[in-house]
Order: C-alpha cells, then structure tokens, then sequence
C-alpha cells in the first residue's frame, strides 16, 4: 500500500513560526449583533470575538439599504451572556457608506 507521502510529486517543507512570514486568513462567515453605531465604528455582539487588530467585513442593513465596510477590532470585552464584544473602527469606509451611516445617526430618511 503506498501511502500519502509516496503520491507527492514534490516534497512539501515546513515553513518556520514566528519569523515574519505572513499568515493565511481564510474567510469565515459569522453572524453578529450590531449593539450602537457612530459615524468612527460600531459595538457588536459576537460569539466568536475578534483579536485586537484584526480586521474583518462587515455586511448589514441601514433602513433596508445595504452596508458593507471593514473594520478593524479595537477592544473587546465579556459580554451579559456568553457572547463578547467588540469595538470595531471602521477602515477605509468609501463615501456612499459613510453617506448612509451619517443619514442614520441624523435621523434622515
């Protein structure tokens, strides 16, 4: 029986921790509770928490229109129930985003 190092075709090498080398980031989906909003971030309820620095994609609605932007976890903290939660900064917000969240918290339609 031939076994599973035996059907490579190249060898494979490990590469060293620790020393620079960027690390793979896979895209996970997970669903949050945006808890308050400013025109800088927002607070969410997540029961997988982000790492300080770490930045994700946040999709939700504002009114029924869509909202899509980075963030980039600032703090985080234990929350009421087994869930934590985050303070998120917004990252490179594009103008129409920032548009709708300014509509929002002025009360616009």
């Amino acid at each position: 029986m031939t076994n599973a190092l035996d059907r490579r075709r190249t060898p494979r090498v490990a590469l060293p921790r620790g020393n620079g080398q960027p690390s793979v980031v896979l895209p996970v989906s997970t669903t949050v509770q945006v808890l308050d909003l400013s025109q800088s971030g927002a607070l969410l309820a997540v029961s997988d928490p982000l790492v300080i620095g770490q930045r994700a994609q946040l999709r939700t609605r504002i009114r029924a229109e869509p909202l899509t932007v980075q963030v980039e976890c600032r703090r985080v903290t234990a929350g009421h129930d087994e869930s934590a939660r985050v303070g998120a900064r917004f990252v490179d917000i594009d103008d129409e985003s920032q548009r709708k969240i300014d509509a929002f918290l002025n009360g616009e339609s």
